[in-house]
């Protein structure tokens, strides 16, 4: 990320949160609080997470080892709209107020299409998911609008070119 656009995020790594230790089926807390504690002394602050990783459990893990425990200017906070978590139009905003209660936020301070390729882009086209993200950015429910990309070059270009909105991209 470029901090000329993102001046909150620092040193330009993030906590990937796809991944957590897990006992059996629930995420180990103790281990993961041990690791933000780690990465936020370390002066890091940018965590990116999704509804769909670990079933959600992901999203619970974050608000009860970050967001309960830290001021909310000590970190950045990115989660994803997953296209295969919704069918329509009217099941957008939903997933998203869903995703905001599931982390204990107001806000993401930025909000990603989540795996834009041929097929999400199409879909996320079709149920006006980019228009719906850029009225909840307007709304002061997002800071930031970008992408997470897994396609050709080609699908980027395009995807960008159609929507020069996009703050950022995430591969």
């Amino acid at each position: 990320m470029n901090n000329s656009v993102f001046p909150e995020v620092k040193k330009n790594f993030g906590f990937g949160c796809m991944r957590f230790p897990m006992k059996g089926e629930e995420v180990d807390f103790e281990h993961v609080n041990q690791m933000i504690d780690t990465f936020i002394e370390n002066g890091f602050n940018y965590f990116d997470t999704a509804h769909g990783y670990l079933a959600g459990k992901s999203e619970t893990a974050l608000k009860s080892c970050l967001v309960d425990k830290y001021p909310r200017e000590d970190y950045v906070f990115a989660n994803k709209l997953s296209a295969w978590l919704f069918e329509k139009e009217e099941d957008v905003l939903p997933l998203f107020e869903e995703q905001l209660k599931c982390c204990g936020l107001d806000y993401f301070d930025v909000y990603l299409l989540h795996a834009q390729n041929t097929k999400n882009y199409k879909k996320c086209k079709e149920t006006n998911a980019y228009k719906i993200i850029n009225d909840l950015k307007s709304q002061g429910k997002i800071k930031h609008f970008g992408i997470s990309f897994h396609d050709t070059a080609e699908v980027l270009d395009k995807i960008l070119n159609e929507n020069p909105e996009i703050e950022l991209v995430q591969l």
